[in-house]
Formats: structure tokens, C-alpha cells, sequence
């Protein structure tokens, strides 16, 4: 369930409940569409918004949740203006997007659970029992003891927790500050795994190899790193990638340690027509954002099955040459490169590929042991996490071996070393570790070090 947002805008709470009954009216809406539309969102190919961008289904249904995990309340448009030359965003009603979409069951139970659940989190003062998952609501906001109905119902005798612990109550049940749990109103917040560099670090670095360390902005209010996170899991013709939404989680929250703001896109179809293109619109609207400009760097980072060919979209529908959703690792350097990427031009632009290659063995058995000339593909780095024609693996509960391994070097390392580096770094522990696996190094143009300075 996405999380919903404490961010809303100054108003009577009235005029917020209006506001959000409008957003949440999605069934008007969705009876529009015909009672058999149970299809996947590839079956209508783009779609017009309300601004007049139009842009692949998929994308949009993607984009919409990405909104709702950061907790807006409207949807914005993702697409760049090009009259104002700069992303559009304007908003629309969830309502009124969701008119434009064929949705699936599934997937309007999903959006409407988690509007529903984004709107209750504006109003109202509630968290999950610790006994039935039920969200709870806490009427008297100066009594940690609060009774859940559903637990009550289902145990036979009245069940409380305990607001602050999340525990089963303990104790007097009658304006209480604080139950009798061992420990509760104590709250440990988990630190930041992410070391720090230091100044004086910086300062020697700089002094010692200036001319070769790629230009970091100090971390400022007015420095916008991005990060643009594509993570397909549901397939209509694969396998899903169970232990995918740990690979994403852990690198968003290592990301944003390094100071980038993460877009995560969730599923989308790889350029197989013109009209069902949902990764390659990402990629080129994520290459156009304004943000850029004041940032030093990009982190790309693609999930998804994969073979020889490219990484794989999640339609089940082929092209005329009988070929399924493929999209090529060509257009990630197309779409960020000199010529198409202006606001990131001379900087470093990473990019993370978790997705098999192909299903030959890697395993062998061994006996021993301003106005200027620029070339238009430089200052890449891209890590794969596999050599060509060989898979790659993943942990249906941990995630892949790849972004584990990446998280903990950067989390060790990246306070000290700069990219290439931490690579290897990640390289060697994939030669003691995982030896029927081995990450590459693709394409990289890097003429300098890129060193991450995280907490500067």
C-alpha cells in the first residue's frame, strides 16, 4: 500500500474533504468502461490527458502510482512541455484519469484502496493493530490505550494496544500516557547504514586531484539530483520476479541517502510499437526534466527479465516480425547522451541493469590460477549485473545478489571511493561470493573520477 502524505494545502477541512471526495469518485468513471474491459492497459495503446499529452497507457498507470507514493493528492502530468520548456505537470483529477484507462480488477482495487487510504491518512489519526492489520482510528488523541472492534469481535474479551509501541496493552486502560510494555515511548530509529564523508576528506581529494574528479555541487536546497528507477515485475507472457520490491526499496533508500529524489516506475512496456513505447517515454521525459540543470549527475536503473536481445517489456502482445517487448539498452545512451540530455552534459550519468543476459552457464572449471566539438556518448558508467548470454539471480525473499551487494559496498565505501572503484569493489565480492555470476562494466565513457562525497 502506497504511503500516504502529511502535505496538504491550507484550507478549511471542508473544502479538503471536498477536494478529496472528488479524487476518490472513481465509479462513475469506471462504470464508463465496458463490463468485459478486464484486459491488460496495452489493449488501449496511448492516451490523451486531460493538458493534451499523450502519452502509452502503461506509463501513465505507472506514473499515477508513482503520485500516489509520494503522496499527491492529484496526478501530475509527467510529459515536457516543450512551449515552456520545462516538465508540464499539470495536475488532473484521479478521477478523471482514471476515466481515460482501461483498468483491471486488480488494478482498480489497488488505486482505489490506496486513495482511500491517502485520504483517511489527511483526516483522521489511525495506524494498523497489532493483531488484526486493521487500520485503527484513535478518537481520543490524549489516550494511548485504543480498542480495536475487529480483535475484540474475533477474541471474545475487549483487546487494546498501545498507540506509542504498537503493542498489546498492558496496564490501566483509562487516560494512559504510556502502557506497561517493557521499553514503550522509547522509539529507536534505525540510522542510516550510508557512512559519511568528511570535509576535510573533500578537501584533500580536491586539492590532490582536482582536475580529475568530475565537479559535485554541495548538497544545498538548490541542488535537484533525480534518479529514474524502472521496476517491472508482473509479465503477461514471464514469469513475475518475485524479490524484485527488494531490490527496489533498498536502492530507493540508498539513493536518497546520496541525495537524489527517486522516480519509481513500476511495469511498463518496452518500445514495441509506436503506440505501447511506456519505457522509452519514460526515458525521454526523464532526460528533458528541468531538474537537471542544477543537478551534477543521474543514477539510471533498469529491473527486469532480460536475454541477448535487450530487457524485457511486460506485454504479452508481438510486433509484425513475430518479435516480443524488447527494449534495447541502446536507448538509455540515445535518450541521455549530448545531443538529447542538454541539463546533463558533462556530467556523470550512471547506469544499474539487474536482468539475465541469456541461460549459458557462467560457471567454467579451471585448472590454474560553450560552442564545441563533443563526442555525443560520454560520461556513462554503466554496471550490469551479468556477463552476455549468462543469467542473473534473485532471492524470492532478499532480492538479487546484485543490488545486495551494490547497497553494501556503497554503504561502506562510497564515503571514501569514487564510482569505477566501488564497482570493483562489487566485482570482487561477486568472484568470492556468487562465482556462477559475474556484473560488467558497459560502455563507460568516464573520462574522470566521479566520487559521491554522500552527506556534502
Amino acid at each position: 500500500m502506497a504511503e500516504a502524505g502529511e502535505n496538504w494545502e491550507e484550507g478549511s477541512e471542508e473544502d479538503t474533504m471536498i477536494k478529496i471526495i472528488e479524487n476518490l469518485s472513481l465509479k462513475k468513471a469506471l462504470e464508463q468502461q465496458s463490463a468485459g474491459e478486464e484486459t491488460a492497459l496495452i489493449r488501449k495503446d496511448c492516451v490523451e490527458l486531460p493538458c493534451g499529452h499523450r502519452r502509452p497507457a502503461h506509463y501513465i498507470l505507472a506514473w499515477f502510482k508513482h503520485c500516489l507514493k509520494q503522496r499527491q493528492a492529484e496526478f501530475s502530468c509527467p510529459a515536457f512541455d516543450e512551449g515552456r520548456r520545462r516538465t508540464c505537470g499539470a495536475t488532473s483529477s484521479y478521477r478523471s484519469v482514471c476515466g481515460l484507462i482501461p483498468l483491471s480488477s486488480r488494478q482498480r482495487a489497488f488505486l482505489e484502496e490506496n486513495l482511500a487510504f491517502l485520504a483517511a491518512r489527511q483526516l483522521y489519526d489511525f495506524k494498523a493493530c497489532p493483531g488484526c492489520k486493521t487500520h485503527v482510528e484513535r478518537r481520543d488523541k490524549t489516550n494511548l490505550c485504543v480498542h480495536c472492534t475487529v480483535c475484540t469481535a474475533s477474541r471474545k474479551h475487549k483487546y487494546y494496544f498501545c498507540w506509542s509501541c504498537r503493542s498489546q496493552w498492558k496496564g490501566p486502560t483509562h487516560n494512559a500516557v504510556r502502557c506497561g510494555n517493557s521499553g514503550c515511548g522509547q522509539t529507536e530509529i534505525p540510522g542510516d547504514p550510508l557512512v559519511l564523508s568528511t570535509p576535510e576528506f573533500k578537501e584533500k581529494k580536491l586539492r590532490e586531484e582536482g582536475d580529475d574528479i568530475y565537479p559535485m555541487k554541495d548538497k544545498s536546497s538548490d541542488r535537484t539530483r533525480l534518479a529514474l528507477l524502472i521496476n517491472n515485475v508482473e509479465f503477461e507472457y514471464e514469469n513475475n520476479r518475485p524479490g524484485a520490491e527488494k531490490d527496489e526499496s533498498s536502492m530507493e533508500r540508498l539513493l536518497k541517502s546520496l541525495g537524489y529524489t527517486v522516480l519509481t516506475l513500476r511495469d511498463l512496456t518496452a518500445p514495441l510499437t509506436v503506440c505501447v513505447q511506456a519505457m522509452r517515454a519514460a526515458l525521454q521525459d526523464f532526460s528533458r526534466r528541468e531538474e537537471h540543470v542544477l543537478s551534477d549527475s543521474c543514477f539510471v536503473l533498469l529491473m527486469s527479465h532480460g536475454s541477448s536481445r535487450g530487457i524485457c517489456g511486460v506485454s504479452s502482445i508481438v510486433n509484425s516480425d513475430g518479435e516480443q517487448d524488447m527494449f534495447s539498452t541502446d536507448e538509455l545512451y540515445h535518450h541521455l547522451n549530448t545531443v538529447n540530455c542538454a541539463g546533463l552534459r558533462d556530467k556523470p550519468k550512471i547506469i544499474l541493469i539487474q536482468s539475465c543476459r541469456g541461460d549459458n552457464d557462467g560457471c567454467v572449471n579451471v585448472q590454474d590460477s560553450v560552442s564545441h566539438t563533443e563526442h555525443r556518448e560520454k560520461d556513462f558508467c554503466c554496471l550490469r549485473s551479468s556477463t552476455p548470454d549468462t543469467p542473473s539471480f534473485r532471492n524470492i525473499s532478499l532480492g538479487s545478489h546484485f543490488f545486495r551487494d551494490i547497497v553494501e559496498v556503497f554503504n561502506n565505501h562510497a564515503h571514501e571511493d569514487h564510482i569505477e572503484e566501488l564497482f570493483r569493489k562489487v566485482l570482487k565480492k561477486f568472484k568470492e561470493k556468487h562465482p556462477c555470476q559475474m556484473p560488467c562494466k558497459d560502455r563507460t565513457t568516464l573520462s574522470g573520477k566521479f566520487y559521491l562525497f554522500p552527506g556534502l
